[in-house]
């Protein structure tokens, strides 16, 4: 009788040590690269944008707790109409379009809605910046999956997120303290500039392909473990 040959459990890696993995991953691929340290810049710029439309409904607009719920219900139907559409949408426009042309839109309607003076107008402009996030974001975790070798996936997904979420706590207070001083709508202009920038930036990198799961890369450094 033959006797099969021992088969060996994969080495265990300890959380900082996997945590590195997918660290070296995110900065060996080009465009999980760029997407992490392009949303980064996203981060920084929208982490406090619920509050800022909140301070603008009650502080500026002298409306109460019914108009910030029935504004944040109504945009909320921008979340649920992206993801309705957003498979149709790649398939037909591409990442590159979907993705750039979604933080285009957000500046646009960021920009928009820290002016607007009648609370049905912001309500409309928060559906149209859900909807633009709802339809970027779908794209950005399908995109990273899409690249990311099944083994490595756990460790990627852990990199990405801690990386490009580290900036929110820091623009949170620096965003806050503008619009405390110089008014919310002057600070949502300069955020919808910043998103714009952003998006003019993806149009220069390899996000603006329509496919750019195909654009290879440099195998990382504990790439295959």
């Amino acid at each position: 009788m033959r006797l099969r040959p021992r088969e060996t459990a994969p080495e265990r890696q300890s959380p900082i040590r996997g945590f590195i993995t997918g660290l070296r991953f995110l900065w060996g691929q080009p465009v999980l690269r760029t997407l992490t340290l392009l949303l980064c810049g996203v981060i920084f710029l929208t982490y406090t944008m619920d509050d800022l439309v909140i301070y603008r409904l009650r502080e500026d607009l002298h409306q109460g707790g019914g108009a910030v719920g029935a504004v944040f219900a109504i945009g909320a139907a921008g979340t649920i109409v992206a993801g309705s559409v957003v498979a149709l949408l790649r398939r037909r426009l591409g990442f590159g379009a979907c993705w750039i042309g979604a933080y285009a839109l957000t500046a646009v309607a960021l920009a928009g809605a820290g002016g607007a003076t009648a609370v049905p107008v912001i309500a409309g402009l928060v559906a149209v910046i859900l909807f633009a996030q709802g339809i970027a974001g779908t794209c950005s975790m399908s995109l990273r999956q899409e690249i990311t070798p099944e083994h490595l996936l756990g460790r990627v997904t852990s990199a990405f997120w801690t990386v490009h979420y580290l900036p929110g706590p820091i623009g949170a207070p620096l965003v806050t303290f503008a619009a405390a001083h110089a008014g919310v709508p002057a600070v949502a202009l300069a955020l919808g500039l910043g998103l714009g920038v952003i998006a003019l930036f993806a149009a220069f990198s390899p996000l603006r392909t329509r496919a750019p799961e195909g654009v290879g890369h440099r195998p990382a450094h504990g790439e295959a473990l």
